[in-house]
C-alpha cells in the first residue's frame, strides 16, 4: 500500500494533470531522490485520483479554491476590518513573497512579466507576443507550483484572434487557475485604435462576454473597469469583484505619473461603485492603481469610498527582492490593524462614529441618546418608527456601531423599493436556476450580513409571503435560498424602520402580528424637527461645516435674520429638509454669510417682519463668534422682543420656559 505525504499531495494537485508526469521528472525535490520515493511517487500518481486528492483536502491537507470558497474568505476579511489585497505579479518569486507577505490572491499578468526583466508595465500593450500565452506559460512553470494556498487569477486578453474564448476557458481550468482577470483590457486604449477594436468586435463587450463565460464554468472573476457603463455591465453579468482601474501604478523609475490625485481618484471610484452596485449590490468594490502608492494611500480609500481593498503592481514589486516583497505586501494587508493596536481605543471610536451624525441637544434627543446606549449591546430586535427625513436609518448604524457587532457588516434593504419576488431574492439569495434570469447562485443579504447588523427599511410593504419566510429566519436564525432546500445557519441582528404608522398596519391585516412582536421588542421614535427646534442651530453649524467640505465654498455663518426663519417653518420634510435648504442656500450665496434672500421663498415668509428687526450695524456684530455667542444673542433679542415676558419668549424661540431659564442662567442674562 503506498501513501503520498502532505507536500508531495499539495504539488501533485496544482499541477494540471496532462503535465505531472513531467513535472515529476523535472522537478522532484533532491531530497524525494534521496529517500529513494521518487520513483513509488510516479508509479502512485496514475492511481491517486482527484476524488482521493479532494479527501486529503477535507483532512486538512490540499486546499480547493472554488469560486463560493474565494468570495467566503475575501468576506471574512472584510468581516474582521482587514483590507483585501490581491497582487499582480510576474515571476514565481514574487507570487511567492506576496502569498507569504498575507495576499489573499495573486493575479498572473503579462504586465507583471515585463516588469520582472526590467520593462515598464505599459509594454505590456506593444505587440511583443501573444498575451494569453506568456501569461499560460510562466503562470504554469513558476507561479502554481510555488503558490499552494492562494488563488491565482489567470489575466486573459479578450481580443486574442487566436484562440477560441470557451477554448482558453478550458485551457485556464485545466492547467489549475481559479479565476480571470480582463488583463489587458481594451480600456486602457482610446483614440482611433479603440474605435477600430469596437468596429471589428474586439472592444469591451468582449470582455464582458468572456467573464459570463468564465462565470458560468465556475471560476472566480475580477473586472477592471474604467467608467460607469463599463461598471454597469459587468455587474449584470455578476461578476465578482469591480475594480475601478485608477491608470497605471505608479512607483519605479520606469513607470508613470499617476494621471488623478487621491481625492480625484476617490470621486472618481465613488461613481464606478454607485453604477455597480445598483445593479448587482453583492460585487465587492476594490481599486488598483493609480496614485495609490502606500499603504496609508490605500487606507484613504477605504475610509473616503466603499473601497474594500486594493490591487497592486508595481507598488508592490518595484524593489524586486524577496523581502521588499513580502514586507510591502504585509504593510498594505496589515496598515489598518496596526493603525488600530489598542482594541479598547478602536472600539470607542467606533463608537463615536455611530453618533458623529446624529446632531441635538435637546431633551427628546438626549432620551434617544440613552436608549441607544441601553440596547446597543444586547442584541435584541429593535424597531425604530419616525416621519421621513428624522433620521432613522442614522440611529440604526448608531446602534449598529455601539454593539458587539460593530466589527461585522452593516447591511440595508429597502422594502418598499422591490418587487415580492425581487425582494424575497435579495433577502435569501437564490440558487442557479431558480427562475428566469437566475443563471447563478447568489447569496442573500441575510448572508452578507452574517455576524452583523441588517436593516430592513419599511418593514410593512411586505407581501405576508415574504414576512412568513422572514419571521422563521428570525426565530430559528436559518434561511434557504430561493430555488434550493438546504438550510443555511445565519448570525443576524434585525433592526426595521418604517415612516408609517405600524399598529394600524397589524390592525389592518398588512403586517403579522407575531412578526410586529418579533421585530418590535425595544421600539424607538426619532422625532419630527418641528418639537425639538431648539436643535436647529447645531443642525444649522453641523450642516455647514460639511457643506464646506462638500462644496469647497466656505459659508462662515448666518444672519439672525435668517437663522430666525428657520427656526420659524415647521420642516415637513424634518432634518433632511433642513440639509437641503442649507445645501441650496450656500450654493446661492455670493458671500460667506446665509441671509434670507438665500433661502426658499418658502421659508422666507412665515417671518417676513423679522428682517426689520436687525439693522445692518447689528447684523455684523456676527461676524466671526462663534454658535453660542450667537444663540445669547437670540435669547436677548427674543426677551427684548417680548418686553422679557418669559412664556412669550419661549414660545417664539420654539422651546420650553425651562430651557429659556437654563439658558439664561449660563449666558448670565439677568
Amino acid at each position: 500500500m503506498h501513501h503520498l505525504n502532505y507536500t508531495q499531495g499539495l504539488i501533485l494537485f496544482r499541477i494540471p494533470v496532462e503535465d505531472r508526469d513531467q513535472f515529476i521528472a523535472d522537478k522532484a525535490s533532491a531530497e524525494w531522490k534521496k529517500s529513494g520515493n521518487l520513483k513509488e511517487f510516479a508509479l502512485l500518481r496514475a492511481n491517486f485520483s482527484l476524488s482521493e486528492l479532494i479527501g486529503l483536502r477535507d483532512k486538512g491537507g490540499v486546499p480547493i479554491f472554488n469560486r463560493g470558497q474565494i468570495k467566503e474568505s475575501l468576506l471574512t476579511s472584510i468581516r474582521n476590518n482587514t483590507p483585501i489585497i490581491g497582487v499582480a505579479v510576474g515571476s514565481g518569486l514574487s507570487a511567492k513573497q506576496a502569498a507569504e507577505g498575507g495576499a489573499d490572491f495573486l493575479l498572473v499578468l503579462n504586465a507583471g512579466r515585463f516588469r520582472t526583466i526590467g520593462i515598464s508595465s505599459t509594454g505590456c500593450m506593444m505587440p511583443f507576443g501573444n498575451s494569453n500565452d506568456i501569461v499560460m506559460k510562466f503562470g504554469v512553470e513558476e507561479v502554481l507550483p510555488r503558490v499552494i494556498e492562494k488563488p491565482v487569477i489567470f489575466g486573459f486578453c479578450a481580443t486574442d484572434p487566436m484562440v477560441d474564448q470557451s477554448v482558453l476557458i478550458e485551457r485556464i481550468i485545466k492547467k489549475g487557475f481559479h479565476g480571470v482577470n480582463n488583463f489587458p483590457t481594451v480600456g486602457l486604449i482610446d483614440g482611433q485604435f479603440r474605435e477600430a477594436l469596437e468596429e471589428n468586435n474586439f472592444g469591451f463587450d468582449q470582455e464582458v462576454e468572456f467573464m459570463k463565460k468564465a462565470i458560468s464554468r465556475g471560476l472566480f472573476t475580477i473586472a477592471f473597469v474604467f467608467n460607469e457603463e463599463q461598471a454597469e455591465k459587468m455587474a449584470e453579468v455578476d461578476v465578482d469583484v469591480i475594480c475601478a482601474h485608477l491608470g497605471w501604478t505608479v512607483g519605479g523609475k520606469q513607470s508613470v505619473k499617476p494621471r488623478t490625485t487621491l481625492e480625484e481618484g476617490v470621486k472618481y471610484a465613488n461613481r464606478i461603485f454607485e453604477a455597480a452596485n445598483r445593479v448587482n449590490p453583492g460585487v465587492l468594490n476594490m481599486v488598483y492603481g493609480g496614485p495609490i502608492k502606500t499603504p496609508q494611500d490605500a487606507s484613504f480609500f477605504y475610509q473616503n469610498s466603499s473601497a474594500v481593498g486594493y490591487i497592486g503592481g508595481s507598488s508592490f514589486e518595484k524593489f524586486p527582492t524577496e523581502t521588499a516583497i513580502k514586507e510591502t505586501t504585509d504593510n498594505f494587508k496589515n496598515y489598518v490593524r496596526l493603525m488600530k493596536e489598542n482594541e479598547i481605543l478602536k472600539k470607542e471610536l467606533i463608537k463615536k462614529k455611530g453618533f458623529d451624525e446624529i446632531v441635538g441637544q435637546s431633551r427628546v434627543m438626549q432620551d434617544i441618546y440613552d436608549i441607544i446606549n441601553k440596547v446597543a449591546d444586547k442584541d435584541i430586535n429593535v424597531l425604530v418608527h419616525g416621519e421621513s427625513g428624522t433620521g432613522k436609518e442614522l440611529v440604526v448604524r448608531a446602534i449598529h456601531f455601539n454593539s458587539l457587532r460593530y466589527k461585522g457588516p452593516f447591511i440595508k434593504v429597502n422594502c418598499a423599493a422591490l418587487t415580492e419576488s425581487i425582494l424575497e431574492s435579495e433577502l435569501f439569495g437564490h440558487e442557479k436556476g431558480a427562475f428566469t434570469g437566475a443563471h447563478q447562485q447568489r447569496m442573500g443579504r441575510f448572508e452578507l450580513a452574517n455576524h452583523g447588523t441588517l436593516l430592513l427599511d419599511e418593514i410593512g410593504e411586505m407581501s405576508h409571503k415574504t414576512q412568513a419566510k422572514l419571521l422563521r429566519a428570525i426565530q430559528e436564525q436559518e434561511i434557504q435560498r430561493v430555488g434550493g432546500n438546504k438550510t443555511i445557519k445565519v448570525d443576524v441582528r434585525i433592526i426595521c424602520a418604517t415612516n408609517v404608522d405600524i399598529q394600524k398596519y397589524v390592525s389592518d391585516g398588512r403586517l403579522r402580528e407575531d412578526l410586529y412582536y418579533r421585530i418590535n421588542v425595544i421600539s424607538i421614535n426619532t422625532p419630527p424637527l418641528r418639537e425639538h427646534k431648539e436643535d436647529i442651530a447645531l443642525l444649522v453649524h453641523h450642516f455647514l461645516k460639511r457643506i464646506e467640505e462638500k462644496f469647497q465654498k466656505k459659508i462662515t455663518r448666518m444672519t439672525p435674520a435668517a437663522l430666525d426663519c428657520l427656526m420659524q417653518y415647521d420642516w415637513p420634510g424634518n432634518i433632511r429638509e433642513l440639509e437641503h435648504t442649507l445645501e441650496r442656500a450656500a450654493v446661492l450665496c455670493d458671500g460667506e454669510v446665509i441671509g434670507i434672500p438665500d433661502l426658499p421663498v418658502l421659508i422666507q415668509n412665515v417671518n417676513s417682519e423679522q428682517e426689520l428687526v436687525f439693522t445692518e450695524g447689528q447684523m455684523t456684530q456676527f461676524t466671526n463668534v462663534n454658535l453660542e455667542i450667537m444663540e445669547r444673542q437670540l435669547v436677548i433679542d427674543a426677551l427684548e422682543k417680548f418686553d422679557w415676558h418669559r412664556t412669550k419668549a419661549s414660545q417664539y424661540l420654539g422651546i420650553t420656559r425651562r430651557t429659556l431659564y437654563n439658558k439664561m442662567m449660563r449666558y448670565k442674562i439677568l
